[in-house]
């Protein structure tokens, strides 16, 4: 399920929310993924407030949904 959301959030360039376990601390993250490993093992993502993407392994993400007032619907064409 967190792959659908971490390819939603790179393919339609939407943020998304993550729940992160990193040193022990659980944080709760608005997030725009900006590539995925080929290995499927973490993804690069752009945090609020900072200039430069983050690594962040996929064992590290507990969970993901839509970020707040983003429904993930379709945009009409």
């Amino acid at each position: 399920m967190m792959d659908r959301f971490l390819r939603y959030s790179l393919e339609r360039g939407r943020k998304i929310r993550a729940v992160l376990s990193s040193d022990g601390k659980i944080q709760n993250k608005n997030l725009l993924v900006t590539a995925i490993d080929e290995d499927g093992q973490g993804f690069t993502a752009r945090l609020p407030g900072r200039k430069k993407d983050v690594h962040i392994p996929l064992g590290d993400v507990l969970t993901c949904a839509y970020a707040r007032g983003d429904q993930g619907e379709l945009e009409s064409l």
